[in-house]
């Protein structure tokens, strides 16, 4: 685990909250000099407290969906900052007592002390990009939801259930309007199908204003990506604006530590008790790159191939998806570190 250096005189800690934030400041040998709950996220409030220390300050806040705007705030202020990763701040969760106060108070001693595990911020003109790709991931949920839904309420009734094509949806829409005469039935049938195609509309027009930006903005990596065997428009852009900048990756193994496809080990008194962490990470870039190993079986046969013998030794096809899920990974890591192509050959060759 790294941790960060904080080389500044004094230090502080923010508690983050929606309606309030806990501030706590103290210099080099621990003394509290301002402690105090400000209510309504008042920024002027904020900056007269700092004003006195301002020049050779570092703030630290814990990671959550707050500090982004936070992280903004410090940067405009030329304020030296650091977001904290929530997970590994072991001395706040394991505290017998937890409050707002306490809380900015260890986030600022933890900083003081150089005991805080840096979390990665996502730069500001990316963000609403990453959010845009995740909230259309988030309206394909639904949509296969309430497919599912239909699909159930036909065969819940004894009817035929019509087949599903991604590219037109017209006939299935078509099928599910007609199937049903009981009034009320058929209401739930029209509200599925309207919900099912305004999820449509509105998805096209998010995965096309991605690849134009993609396209536009980070067309080479976005071209790179698309040469994985398996790797189409969606899944290049999750692995593209999920990864940001490859350069943050101290090395390869923390790539695929990050992507949620390397577990860690327990072990104690030289015996190994099981695996840990393996929901440390990010939750896109594992669901990208696991698809992404499915895909790949279909699209090149080398890949098929060595699948199959991978399946010969391992047994379970889960275990192989994985292995093959973590060899995409570290060759999209290289693909975007090194902006070459990608070669199936790589991937097909026995360790």
């Amino acid at each position: 685990m790294k941790y960060y250096t904080s080389l500044t005189e004094y230090n502080a800690g923010v508690d983050l909250h929606s309606r309030n934030l806990y501030l706590c400041l103290m210099d080099r040998a621990g003394k509290v000099l301002v402690h105090e709950n400000i209510r309504g996220n008042d920024l002027d409030r904020l900056r007269q407290l700092i004003e006195p220390y301002h020049h050779d300050l570092t703030v630290t806040f814990e990671s959550c969906f707050m500090g982004a705007w936070f992280a903004d705030f410090c940067e405009d202020e030329g304020l030296a900052y650091v977001m904290a990763h929530a997970f590994y701040l072991r001395s706040i969760q394991g505290s017998k007592h937890k409050n707002d106060k306490r809380d900015s108070k260890e986030l600022a001693d933890c900083l003081r002390t150089n005991r805080i595990p840096p979390a990665y911020v996502c730069p500001r003109a990316i963000r609403p990009i990453r959010a845009l790709l995740r909230r259309r991931m988030a309206f394909v949920r639904n949509r296969s939801k309430l497919l599912g839904f239909s699909m159930i309420d036909l065969m819940a009734h004894g009817l035929p259930t019509p087949q599903i094509c991604s590219r037109s949806r017209t006939r299935w829409s078509a099928a599910l309007r007609s199937a049903f005469d009981e009034p009320f039935q058929k209401a739930i049938a029209e509200a599925n199908v309207t919900m099912v195609e305004h999820y449509n509309r509105q998805i096209d027009l998010m995965e096309q204003r991605l690849i134009r930006q993609a396209s536009t903005e980070e067309s080479l990596d976005f071209n790179l990506l698309r040469t994985i065997s398996g790797v189409g428009e969606v899944l290049a852009l999750t692995i593209l604006y999920e990864t940001i900048d490859v350069t943050r990756f101290p090395g390869v193994r923390d790539y695929v530590s990050y992507c949620r496809l390397a577990k860690g080990v327990e072990e104690s008194g030289g015996k190994t008790l099981g695996t840990r962490g393996g929901k440390m990470g990010n939750p896109y870039l594992k669901w990208a790159f696991t698809e992404a190993a499915c895909l790949a079986k279909r699209a090149h046969p080398a890949i098929a191939k060595y699948a199959g013998r991978l399946e010969k030794k391992k047994g379970a096809k889960k275990l192989v998806n994985a292995i093959l899920a973590a060899k995409l990974a570290r060759a999209a890591y290289f693909m975007l570190l090194h902006k070459t192509a990608f070669d199936p050959r790589r991937i097909a060759q026995e360790a």
